[in-house]
């Protein structure tokens, strides 16, 4: 586990798509002049993975979000910036360096409530167990960017997530009835110490929630409280990497970055009038109806 200095990665395991969204999000990372190197974990070598600086193999995936309580073990850097795959680039966000200069060992953007009978954040204090009397925040955060340092404390983080993880059953976790990063990773960093950063308006955005946006690769703003602001990285979903928009701006951003001609008719129909956008609008409906399917076929096996 032996890391050279700094650098962004994703993680790639299983179906293709997840590999070809990855390598969505590293041209757009790329398209946006970022200067750091950028790693793949992933479970086999492939054309996708040929792109990356580095890949770091994994062992027996979970082919889910959980593989990412995997991360500091499978480090490439010293210092790392993990995203999650399913999110697209709009701004350069080597900034982000700077904003997690001072944090913990493990950080992310959100917030801590020092209040610990709060009902808000990750889980309930006063259901923790043996890790009560060890935390004095509980965070609140989106597991799609993660900060991390090669380091005891960082690992501390892990493995007490691992831990909580095996038992999740037995803590009042927030949202999630099954394990998942986000609240027992929540965990080790309150049990080590380690908060998130507030990043204002340069962290991540969940493109659901997002209201008036104007997003067009290879940048991206979003009216809020009477102002456009600039959005840096935007968090697609799994199920949002199928869709119309999202294709559509991946296309953009290969294209843009491969440098080949943005000028002309061909160039005109497809991507300034959004002919291409039309084209795979109609492929939603069969994106829709996929998803329906898996869930009537996962109440049939229940019941």
């Amino acid at each position: 586990m032996i890391g050279t200095d700094r650098g962004f990665v994703t993680i790639a395991t299983g179906m293709e798509h997840y590999y070809r969204i990855a390598y969505n999000l590293l041209c757009s990372y790329r398209l946006n002049a970022g200067r750091y190197p950028f790693a793949i974990i992933c479970d086999r070598e492939n054309e996708y993975t040929a792109a990356f600086d580095k890949s770091v193999h994994l062992e027996d995936p979970s082919n889910s979000y959980m593989d990412k309580l995997r991360l500091f073990d499978c480090l490439p850097f010293d210092e790392t910036i993990f995203i999650d795959a399913d999110c697209l680039i709009y701004g350069n966000i080597d900034s982000w360096w700077e904003l997690f200069e001072k944090a913990g060992d493990c950080s992310v953007f959100g917030c801590a409530y020092d209040d610990l009978d709060t009902d808000k954040g990750w889980f309930k204090t006063s259901g923790m167990g043996k890790y009560r009397d060890r935390i004095s925040f509980v965070p609140s955060f989106s597991g799609g960017v993660y900060y991390l340092r090669n380091t005891l404390t960082c690992k501390n983080i892990f493995d007490t997530a691992k831990e909580a993880a095996a038992h999740y059953g037995d803590y009042p976790f927030a949202i999630f009835k099954h394990p998942a990063d986000e609240p027992v990773i929540a965990l080790g960093m309150a049990v080590n110490g380690c908060r998130p950063v507030e990043c204002g308006d340069v962290g991540l955005y969940t493109y659901r929630r997002l209201t008036r946006a104007d997003i067009d690769v290879p940048c991206a703003e979003w009216y809020y409280n009477g102002e456009w602001r600039q959005i840096k990285t935007v968090h697609w979903g799994s199920f949002g990497t199928m869709k119309a928009f999202y294709l559509f701006e991946a296309a953009k951003a290969k294209r843009k970055l491969t440098g080949k001609p943005r000028k002309g008719l061909g160039w005109t129909l497809l991507y300034r009038f959004k002919l291409l956008y039309l084209a795979l609008h109609a492929c939603d409906v069969v994106t829709l109806w996929k998803r329906v399917w898996r869930r009537v076929k996962k109440r049939l096996r229940r019941g």
